[in-house]
C-alpha cells in the first residue's frame, strides 16, 4: 500500500509550490484572474482578457510581475 493513495496530484503540486504573499490566493472572490506576484490563477471564473501593450506598461509601473488579466509575465 502507498501512503499517499488518498492525495491527488493537484494537492501534491499545491504543497510543493512556493508560498506567495499575495492575499488573492486566500480569497473566495478574488477580483483578478491571475496573481500579480506569481502568475497563478486565483479566480478561474473571471474570463481571460486580451491586453494591450499600454495596459501591460501600466501594470509594470505598478510593479506587477504578471498581468492580472491575461497572466503574461511582465517583469523577468
Amino acid at each position: 500500500m502507498q501512503a499517499f493513495s488518498c492525495v491527488n496530484r493537484e494537492e501534491i503540486s499545491t504543497m510543493q509550490r512556493k508560498w506567495c504573499p499575495n492575499l488573492n490566493h486566500r480569497r473566495s472572490n478574488a477580483p483578478v484572474r491571475y496573481c500579480p506576484n506569481c502568475g497563478e490563477v486565483v479566480s478561474a471564473n473571471i474570463i481571460v482578457k486580451k491586453c494591450s501593450e499600454e495596459e501591460h506598461a501600466e501594470s509594470r509601473r505598478r510593479r506587477n510581475a504578471y498581468c492580472t488579466d491575461c497572466g503574461a509575465q511582465l517583469i523577468k
